[in-house]
């Protein structure tokens, strides 16, 4: 079955351009209607909820000369994009203001592993935030539209692979909140223990709601 620029349009529960601007207002307002950008050969439609925050996909729908739907693609929004770009930016500024032309890489190798997995780790929850819910959003379009697809193997929050990632970083968390109680904080490196714990409490936030999602049906793109 064919589907049509009028089925896509059903998707959408308010009309509003692609532009930075709203995006931004998307954010802050906590807005969670469905909304989208409708031009002549295609259309844009986005949605963000509780659980993606800032980093919700757009979906563009490409449409033929007959309106009628050729393809799907996606992107991250812009606002995603910005905060992306930003923490880059902070982490080579660090790097630029800190490391000197005689900074000694073996003596300091503890405070480099630890910044490299807190980097690591980091990456790793955002872009998987970021495919889980971009998955979700996808299979629910795809039953809005009725279009048939070869339906994957959900993969299972507690596999393997999940397990072994989990026994690395749950006890590195643990590392990093017992250097904050022993070494940073008793020395008055009270910003960068918040920094710290902040990023404990995300990750651990971050992966619970990924557990709890999974049993869960999401809203309706």
């Amino acid at each position: 079955m064919e589907i049509t620029k009028k089925d896509i349009e059903k998707l959408i529960e308010l009309r509003k351009e692609d532009t930075f601007i709203n995006h931004l207002w998307n954010v802050f307002s906590r807005d969670f209607r469905s909304k989208g950008e409708i031009s002549r050969n295609e259309i844009k439609v986005w949605k963000q909820n509780f659980w993606n925050s800032a980093f919700y996909p757009i979906f563009k729908f490409e449409l033929n000369a007959n309106n009628h739907l050729t393809d799907i693609t996606n992107k991250l929004n812009p606002i995603g994009k910005m905060l992306i770009g930003l923490f880059l930016i902070g982490i080579l500024y660090f790097i630029l203001t800190n490391f000197s032309t005689d900074f000694d890489f073996l003596e300091n190798w503890l405070p480099i592993l630890i910044g490299s997995v807190f980097l690591l780790i980091l990456i790793t929850v955002f872009r998987k935030l970021y495919l889980f819910e971009k998955k979700n959003q996808l299979e629910e379009i795809y039953e809005i539209l009725d279009i048939e697809i070869e339906k994957e193997q959900p993969e299972k929050e507690w596999s393997l692979k999940n397990i072994l990632i989990r026994l690395f970083t749950y006890p590195f968390c643990l590392f990093l909140i017992c250097i904050n109680l022993f070494l940073l904080i008793p020395e008055g490196q009270f910003i960068l223990a918040l920094s710290s714990f902040g990023f404990v409490g995300f990750y651990l936030v971050t992966d619970l709601k990924m557990i709890f999602r999974k049993k869960t049906t999401g809203n309706k793109v």
